[in-house]
């Protein structure tokens, strides 16, 4: 079983460890290996990238390795890829040309 990584108790995402097709079940693990459950993917999550633990509301935070690194840009659903095209960085001003390039060579869907 294909797993991500949970770094800290209280995030809301975790982290592909290897490219994860959609309806796969997948493991979550935390950054000691414990086995935190299983969660099945509403979409392909590309290697590296994250996946919502939970259901994330509208502007609520992202929250990854215990430290908000983004606000939701609309509503994301457990199992959903979480990137430029839900959520807008605290970290870095990603202009929009570059989120479209983005969007577009990664093949995301938008709603």
């Amino acid at each position: 079983m294909k797993k991500v990584i949970k770094k800290s108790s209280n995030d809301n995402v975790a982290t592909a460890l290897e490219s994860i097709n959609s309806s796969e079940k997948v493991q979550i693990i935390s950054d000691k290996n414990e086995n935190l459950g299983e969660i099945e993917a509403l979409e392909s999550i590309p290697f590296g990238n994250k996946i919502a633990l939970v259901h994330i509301k509208d502007s609520d935070e992202i929250i990854k390795c215990g430290f908000s690194i983004g606000i939701t840009t609309k509503e994301i659903s457990k199992g959903k890829l979480v990137h430029v095209h839900n959520v807008e960085s605290q970290r870095v001003d990603i202009p929009a040309m570059a989120k479209k390039e983005i969007i577009k060579q990664m093949g995301i869907k938008v709603d």
